[in-house]
């Protein structure tokens, strides 16, 4: 019994080490692990009473994906497993999920056919009731496209009741090149009284209007608001309607580019060339006039990495509002790298950590240096690593969702699900802290997950 003791107590003080130190004061948040051994959690979408949906597609998409019900996020426990709703592919995994109302609009990957599906599914009256689908979209891609993930984020339509925008992304076709105008991505829908169709262009974001006030959803628009993107995963509305939305940067130099201030003709130990970059559409230019240019692949923030200065390439593209570059601090270079989803920060948080939206990054070097937490402030415009990279306790950060009090995250590798809040102890305390949770909290929510 007493090395279950020790491995508890030693386990909740690494626990205590999630955050970075270095850069954030830890002992003003406190951390839970919702769940562990998730089979590759994506998304996560916190509910109003409290409970909590993750996304898991175990066996990388090719077995049965299924939405987990946690019924309360802050206490461990076992998971009620919501019956799969009826369409979800066997051969795909989820990815993301907007709430729209009563409906939720599912993403998938597929991992075999090429077409990508966003389900709107009706949950039922419990969480561990069979879920509806309602009507089905339908993304076919044509052959070797490269970036064809669904992102996901929905908002009332403004002034029209039973309305949604879905704001979708239409990947680049290849990493470093603008997607022939040619290569198109049909757009087709089943179950919906106004059946879409249309062709969408690569290296773009759309936004699809669903009423859902009818019997049936009908599909009354689809406007490209967004042009000159790589790679969209995470994208969130603001509590003002400013859209935010982060893209993976591009992989290598593109044709005819050139590494700004420097004699290099490549990226140093094999980095991008260009920094991820968090961009912002205001809630007055989203969907109004011609969609807003972000730049790919011709104008970008170089990646300042082994002597390569972070200099403007090209001109003419919406800037973004922050670029994640390299951190040197006293344990070494630090790179965040892959953004994936995007959450507001929680406004309970402590004040330089409750105004600006927390990005995760799935990083992807063997072994991977790159995963971990951003911050971006509102109030300072910087970006802070809030969980640094070539931290052992993350591996893969995919799922980023909040509240007005918490923060939750999802390790895809590991299947940990964690939750962070606001904790406010006595200055200097962060050791006490950590082993009153080992000793008491740790100990505690360990026999109820047993």
């Amino acid at each position: 019994m007493r090395y279950l003791l020790l491995a508890v107590f030693f386990a909740e003080i690494a626990r205590c080490g999630l955050i970075n130190a270095d850069a954030v004061n830890a002992s003003m948040f406190s951390v839970t692990t919702v769940e562990s051994g998730v089979g590759l959690p994506t998304d996560l979408l916190p509910l109003s009473s409290g409970g909590l949906w993750v996304n898991s597609s175990p066996g990388y998409g090719y077995t049965q994906s299924q939405m987990l019900y946690f019924p309360t996020p802050n206490t461990v426990g076992a998971p009620v497993y919501a019956p799969t709703y009826a369409g979800n592919p066997t051969n795909g995994m989820l990815t993301g999920t907007a709430a729209m109302g009563n409906n939720l609009a599912v993403g998938t990957f597929q991992t075999a056919d090429g077409v990508n599906t966003i389900n709107i599914v009706q949950p039922g009256a419990t969480p561990a009731s069979p879920m509806t689908t309602v009507a089905t979209l339908q993304m076919t891609y044509p052959s070797a496209w490269e970036h064809n993930t669904v992102g996901l984020a929905a908002r009332p339509t403004p002034g029209v009741s039973g309305s949604y925008d879905l704001i979708v992304n239409v990947g680049a076709e290849g990493d470093n090149t603008a997607t022939p105008a040619g290569d198109m991505v049909t757009l087709t829908g089943t179950g919906f009284a106004a059946t879409p169709s249309a062709s969408l262009h690569g290296d773009s974001l759309y936004m699809i209007r669903i009423n859902t006030a009818g019997p049936q959803p009908a599909v009354t628009n689809v406007q490209q608001v967004a042009t000159g993107i790589r790679n969209v995963y995470g994208m969130t509305f603001a509590p003002n309607g400013d859209f935010y939305f982060a893209d993976n940067a591009i992989d290598q130099i593109p044709p005819g580019g050139a590494l700004v201030g420097t004699a290099l003709t490549s990226m140093p130990d094999g980095e991008p060339p260009q920094a991820d970059e968090l961009n912002k559409i205001s809630a007055s230019q989203l969907g109004v006039g011609a969609p807003l240019n972000f730049g790919y692949p011709t104008c970008y923030t170089q990646y300042a990495y082994g002597g390569v200065p972070g200099a403007q390439v090209g001109s003419g593209c919406v800037q973004p509002v922050a670029v994640f570059q390299p951190v040197t601090n006293g344990t070494g270079t630090h790179e965040l790298e892959g953004p994936t989803d995007i959450a507001m920060a929680p406004t309970s948080f402590p004040a330089g950590f409750n105004n600006g939206i927390f990005i995760g990054f799935a990083g992807g070097e063997t072994p991977n240096d790159e995963a971990g937490l951003a911050y971006y402030s509102f109030d300072t415009g910087s970006v802070t690593q809030f969980i640094q990279s070539e931290n052992p306790m993350v591996t893969n950060i995919i799922g980023v969702s909040s509240t007005s009090n918490a923060l939750f995250l999802s390790d895809f590798v590991s299947g940990n699900v964690f939750e962070i809040q606001s904790a406010v102890p006595e200055p200097g305390s962060r050791w006490l802290v950590c082993l009153g949770v080992a000793l008491f909290g740790g100990l505690g929510l360990r026999k109820a997950h047993r």
